[in-house]
């Protein structure tokens, strides 16, 4: 039965079980969703909230990125979130929000 066939046959069928097995675990461990995008980007908001309120107490105003980090609020520059500041009473309005995620409606 397994006389024809030759040992780059055999190595071949290995390598296509290998990544056959391999991607099946990939996955199956959840590696195609986009949960650690949807963590990070609640983590770099929660951050840029924090660095808001801080502004907003210290110096009565929310402020831009550029300022929070130039204040030192902020220690980093953010990668997937954005801040509308809109002047006001108080501190004026900040939209925190990031385009690259919407939760789903519901």
């Amino acid at each position: 039965m397994f006389g024809n066939l030759s040992f780059r046959h055999l190595v071949g069928a290995l390598l296509v079980l290998s990544f056959i097995a391999g991607f099946a675990l990939y996955v199956l461990t959840g590696a195609t969703t986009n949960k650690g995008t949807t963590g990070a980007i609640g983590a770099e908001n929660a951050s840029i909230e924090r660095a808001e309120k801080a502004s907003c107490h210290q110096y009565g105003a929310y402020a831009s990125i550029a300022t929070l980090r130039k204040e030192g609020l902020l220690t980093f520059k953010p990668v997937y979130n954005s801040v509308v500041y809109i002047p006001g009473r108080h501190c004026g309005t900040i939209i925190v929000g990031s385009p690259a995620y919407q939760s789903p409606a519901g």
